[in-house]
């Protein structure tokens, strides 16, 4: 086999091993828009609930608890369980 045969037999190869990366980015790429497509309803109800009102105050009400307990903990000399 002579050089330039060899040299052909590479840019083959490269050229099909491009051509299948290709192919499956494309594969790949449909397959997020697909699980996109599925899932936005349901990111929108999350995104819905975690920003309700009711949630709001539930995030407030458990940091205020959180800041409660250590400051109690740092007046008290730690919290003893």
């Amino acid at each position: 086999m002579s050089s330039r045969e060899t040299e052909q037999k590479i840019n083959q190869n490269i050229e099909k091993a491009s051509k299948n990366a290709q192919e499956e980015v494309v594969r790949l790429r449909a397959e997020l828009d697909e699980l996109r497509r599925k899932t936005q309803p349901r990111v929108e109800k999350v995104e819905s609930y975690l920003t309700s009102p009711t949630a709001i105050g539930f995030y407030q009400g458990f940091i205020v608890g959180v800041a409660a307990v250590l400051g109690y903990a740092k007046y008290n000399n730690g919290l003893r369980i």
